[in-house]
């Protein structure tokens, strides 16, 4: 997965819920350094599953949606960060 998944997954989470629930998230996912989910280069596969699945937990939000949600997201951040050439 490259991580600028992570990056609009936090940014979901920030405008969601706020930091607060980022730095859980981290935490649940075993995650010690947010620099290293942040970095923009391919991550591991379980990296971002365990993000996934922290944000269900902390956010008490089952699997499905939280995908749901990511792509809304995800198609909203590409727009604002002028990269709407990509979708």
């Amino acid at each position: 997965m490259y991580g600028h998944i992570h990056v609009i997954w936090k940014d979901m989470v920030l405008t969601m819920d706020g930091p607060e629930a980022w730095a859980q998230i981290l935490l649940e996912a075993g995650i010690w350094d947010e620099a290293e989910v942040l970095d923009t280069v391919t991550q591991r596969d379980d990296l971002t599953f365990a993000l996934f699945e922290g944000t269900c937990k902390v956010l008490a939000m089952p699997m499905d949606d939280a995908l749901r949600a990511f792509g809304r997201h995800f198609v909203s951040f590409t727009l604002r960060s002028g990269n709407g050439a990509f979708l």
